[in-house]
């Protein structure tokens, strides 16, 4: 399933006007409900409501490890989450409250936590049955918000199958709708019964023919619902699974994943707009698909993620190879280094059209790079820089030498043909960037690069290869 960030938001705002009211999302929302385990009362938080019985606990304590300004106060509540009844407990309500309402980094973990809790794992599950349009991902995604999941017993209610099964997609959804619409409504615990309002929505934009969710505002339970601003319109497929734009806590995890120290550090997305800011995001969100692989700035791996001959995702590589018409490659082929048709991916689905030079080569759109600011080629999407002459910007591209029989730098170019790496500026810090490419360790890797003191990367070996380049984003 492909989506555009327009999309995405709109996904996200819906459910947010379902659990707080609120298409922004209220971040201090707590509610006490009769839905835990045996019906007991419990607390439920956040933007998109996760649960004291259910996911409450690793929401704090992610909050805790970020070192937010409540942390130090909310750390002695962890172990009782989920253990110890604290629906009644004030100074616990009153924690989470001001945590949510007056810390940003608050509201940064909440949007990494609910993106990794419920819109990642209802885009795979819409992914792996085949699924599409925009109206059958909210519909996936508010399952997986509210009930936990898709529910079985609701799928067995009625014959059509998945459209990966052969079955028809909008029928399928609107199927699922109207017997989980039924069932809310007829639940045997009454709490449940005013939740309709959930499939009665959805319902109205199956009726309006809203599959690519572009009628809008979409009336969520009273709430007028458009896309958060500042969001690129162009019709771009994106696989969403993130916020890009967000500040950046780095949760960098080991390979048994604990989660990284809090004195790490921190990165916030610089203002990147437009098809710059579409590119992070991208990467971004590719990334988190692959199982967020992360090296140190030596290049020794800190996290593992998922690998390109993994079932789910060597199709997800050769999605990458068709749109440079490869179709006949996938992440099976594991002598066909996919690292450049990533990129090319990335800027084709950001909507670069025809201003970049898409190829299964870095060499090519290098060189290209270049060539073009020595000609001054004011229509080109890049220009390319010594190291020395551009401060790196979300955006950009790094460009790394990996030929061992030629000398490769920036005043030597070989026509273009040469071996080579580049990886997308994701993030810029006081001291060191990130960056992320595919095909880097088998997977789709974010990794570290320092800067000099005057802010610009260093010549030379990072991580145990050769920086010589950067391409730099032009607006014009």
């Amino acid at each position: 399933m492909l989506l555009t960030p327009v999309q995405k938001s709109i996904c996200e705002r819906v459910l947010n006007a379902f659990e707080t009211g609120s298409a922004e999302g209220d971040y201090s929302a707590i509610a006490t409900f009769h839905d835990g385990p045996h019906q007991i009362r419990q607390v439920t938080y956040g933007r998109s409501q996760t649960t004291e019985y259910g996911k409450l606990k690793d929401l704090v304590a992610r909050y805790v490890n970020a070192n937010g300004q409540f942390s130090a106060e909310l750390a002695p509540f962890v172990p009782l989450i989920g253990n110890t009844p604290l629906v009644d407990h004030e100074q616990f309500k009153s924690l989470l409250r001001r945590a949510g309402s007056d810390d940003p980094i608050m509201k940064t973990v909440q949007d990494l936590f609910f993106d990794e809790r419920y819109f990642t794992p209802a885009l795979k599950w819409a992914q792996t049955f085949g699924f599409k349009e925009a109206l059958s991902m909210l519909v996936i995604y508010d399952s997986f918000v509210h009930s936990g999941s898709i529910l079985p017993f609701l799928r067995s209610r009625f014959r059509e199958v998945p459209p990966a099964s052969g079955g028809n997609e909008r029928t399928w959804i609107s199927e699922y709708v109207r017997v989980r619409n039924s069932w809310l409504a007829n639940h045997s615990n009454p709490v449940l019964h005013p939740t309709v309002y959930r499939t009665k929505c959805l319902r109205v934009e199956i009726e309006r023919g809203n599959w690519d969710l572009s009628l809008v505002p979409i009336n969520a339970h009273g709430i007028p619902v458009n896309p958060a601003t500042g969001i690129p319109v162009n019709p771009v497929a994106t696989p969403l699974t993130e916020q890009g734009t967000v500040p950046f806590i780095d949760e960098a995890t080991s390979g048994n994943g604990a989660a990284a120290p809090a004195s790490e550090p921190q990165f916030v997305v610089s203002s990147a707009t437009g098809l710059t800011a579409s590119a992070a995001t991208i990467a971004t969100e590719e990334w988190r698909f692959f199982g967020d692989q992360r090296y140190n700035r030596s290049g020794g791996i800190i996290h593992t993620g998922r690998k390109e001959g993994e079932d789910g995702w060597w199709q997800r590589v050769g999605l990458y190879w068709a749109k440079i018409g490869r179709d006949d490659l996938d992440g099976r082929d594991h002598d066909w280094p996919w690292s450049a048709a990533f990129i090319s991916w990335v800027m084709r689905q950001a909507g670069a059209g025809d201003r970049f030079a898409y190829s299964a080569s870095h060499a090519t759109y290098i060189s290209k790079s270049i060539r073009d600011r020595n000609q001054g080629n004011a229509n080109a999407l890049y220009w390319g820089y010594r190291l020395n002459e551009r401060k790196p910007q979300v955006g950009d591209l790094v460009c790394w030498d990996r030929d061992p029989d030629k000398v490769v730098d920036y005043d030597h170019q070989h026509l273009g043909n040469y071996s080579s790496h580049t990886d997308l500026v994701v993030s810029v810090g006081a001291d060191e960037i990130e960056i992320i490419g595919g095909n880097v360790g088998n997977s789709v890797t974010r990794r570290p690069l320092a800067l000099n003191a005057e802010g610009f990367l260093a010549a030379g070996a990072q991580g145990g290869e050769t920086l010589f380049a950067i391409m730099g984003y032009r607006a014009g």
